[in-house]
């Protein structure tokens, strides 16, 4: 554990130096070091991952972290989320993307806590179909939906897993039972 806290340390200082690129490749090579990282909380200032891609206007970063569940709501020290960041930085796109990306802190689809959960999401109209290679565990109301290896699902323009009523997924249903997706689908 003591060693992949160090990797975390030194993806961290990677990332606050800038060196997206590298930093995305090795996140590409290890899922367990990208969503150890996508909760990170630099001790003292309370700055993530997300908040140093804010910062320099990484969109392909700040997907990625999305992705995996790092939280738009995040507050650093100062009380900035990532998108006050990127404001701050003259990154307005980012700043609408990470503002949308925003799925509240009290809600069935909140980004989960645990790294090894994906986060969910309700935005319908954004669904693409995917196909999961491993199993997959995705937090929806406070619990858990698996999915199965090869098992289809759909997922919203950051990745996130849409999860339905009662933690239905392939669709995600209403209360009815009756699909969350568009009918084009």
């Amino acid at each position: 554990m003591r060693e992949l806290q160090g990797l975390i340390e030194r993806a961290y200082e990677t990332a606050k130096s800038g060196q997206w690129d590298r930093l995305l490749l090795e996140w590409e090579n290890s899922d367990v070091l990208a969503n150890r990282c996508s909760r990170y909380t630099k001790p003292g200032s309370s700055w993530g991952f997300l908040h140093q891609a804010a910062y320099f206007g990484n969109e392909q970063a700040c997907r990625a972290l999305i992705s995996r569940g790092a939280s738009t709501e995040a507050l650093t020290h100062d009380s900035r989320t990532p998108a006050d960041v990127a404001e701050q930085r003259g990154h307005h796109e980012i700043a609408v993307l990470l503002q949308r990306a925003s799925t509240g802190r009290d809600t069935l689809w909140a980004p989960p806590v645990d790294p090894d959960v994906r986060p969910s999401s309700d935005r319908w109209n954004e669904a693409t179909e995917a196909r999961v290679s491993t199993d997959l565990f995705v937090a929806y109301g406070g619990g858990l939906v698996r999915i199965l290896k090869a098992t289809p699902y759909f997922v919203d323009s950051l990745a996130r897993v849409l999860v339905g009523w009662h933690g239905t997924f392939n669709p995600p249903c209403g209360m009815e039972g009756e699909s969350m997706l568009p009918r084009k689908l």
